[in-house]
């Protein structure tokens, strides 16, 4: 059972500074989250809003495109379509991180209640960006184009970036031209005319290469710079595609990917009904990304005395629930099985 035993004051012990012990309390970067949570307000600012309860539906609603016409010549009695609305719900995801802390438990230990307590919500918080930043990544995953070979076609020629892998619903790029992969994306975005300036999600290989690239790498002579000027890349700590040992990456028009979080209107009313009862209140990430989670306190009465190094037959329990709830979106398409990001590998 978890009880700071090895850190109670049985002998002379000296604690850990933040940074050396910055190694066993390491986590997940939460890029993925970062840039989603970055889009927001400039794609779907009026969510949390909209939601007023964890029942109530959210969608996002958005105009359909019209489809060229085929006339050329002028008509007396014109008639013309008046366009179409369309609209994709947002689904939320929810990560619960629990912990607690014994009244007595600093009394016979080398840590006080507040060092213990800030290290268990800023673990909590660590952990919770994780498994978040994680579902932000699969949900790319999930939601990328997966068109058939014959759909696309016409911008695979025009743009000469590879072949289109029906299985994997992915670009692949040829060894051969390893260190062009940027450059065929960024090509093959333009053919299915997403201009501009585009997010990758890279993982930690295909970073290193395009770190590589932009240093110039052995021969400083070359200037490869212009690589990486229409793309802003962030690196995953975790695997891209398991199809592509050589390197993936994800690639979408920036701002594409929004992240939305919602709390529960309870917390938002910073509720507080007593110790015994609870506090219902919100709390913003300690890493500056912009998540709000809820969280919820009470406190109870219990016997901690199986603890024989910091319990006591009399004692208070502190129960902590930090709750993150976030939606993620990308600009929508109508066509099935359509996407903004599309998923870019080498091969051999």
């Amino acid at each position: 059972m978890p009880n700071y035993v090895l850190s109670a004051l049985a002998k002379a012990q000296v604690k850990a500074s933040q940074e050396f012990g910055a190694s066993e309390t390491r986590a997940i970067t939460p890029t993925v989250l970062s840039m989603a949570c970055a889009n927001t307000n400039a794609t779907i600012s009026q969510a949390e809003q909209e939601r007023v309860h964890e029942k109530r539906v959210v969608d996002i609603t958005f105009f359909q495109k019209i489809a060229a016409g085929t006339d050329t010549a002028k008509q007396a009695a014109h008639t013309g379509s008046k366009g179409d609305s369309a609209k994709v719900n947002l689904n939320y995801v929810t990560i619960v991180e629990k912990f607690s802390i014994n009244a007595k438990l600093s009394d016979n230990n080398v840590y006080s209640e507040q060092e213990i307590f800030n290290n268990q919500y800023i673990q909590a918080w660590k952990n919770a960006m994780s498994r978040m930043n994680q579902a932000g990544q699969d949900y790319v995953m999930a939601n990328r184009c997966q068109l058939t070979a014959v759909a696309l076609a016409t911008p695979i020629n025009a743009s000469g970036a590879g072949t289109w892998s029906l299985p994997n619903f992915a670009l692949e790029v040829a060894q051969a031209d390893k260190n062009l992969r940027l450059l065929k994306a960024e090509s093959f975005m333009k053919a299915r005319y997403f201009d501009g300036e585009y997010d990758v999600i890279a993982d930690l290989s295909t970073e290193a290469a395009m770190k590589q690239l932009l240093f110039q790498g052995a021969n400083n002579a070359v200037n490869t710079a212009f690589q990486f000027g229409q793309s802003k890349i962030v690196a995953t700590q975790s695997l891209v595609s398991s199809n592509y040992p050589l390197g993936a990456f994800l690639i979408m028009p920036k701002g594409a990917l929004a992240c939305v979080c919602w709390n529960d209107q309870l917390n938002r009313k910073n509720t507080d009904k007593g110790a015994a009862i609870g506090l219902f209140t919100t709390v913003t990430d300690p890493f500056g990304i912009g998540c709000t989670a809820d969280l919820s306190v009470y406190t109870g009465r219990i016997d901690s005395s199986a603890d024989t190094v910091g319990g006591s037959t009399q004692d208070l329990k502190d129960e902590y629930e930090l709750t993150l709830t976030c939606a993620f979106a990308f600009n929508p398409l109508t066509a099935a099985g359509d996407g903004v990001a599309h998923l870019v590998g080498l091969t051999a």
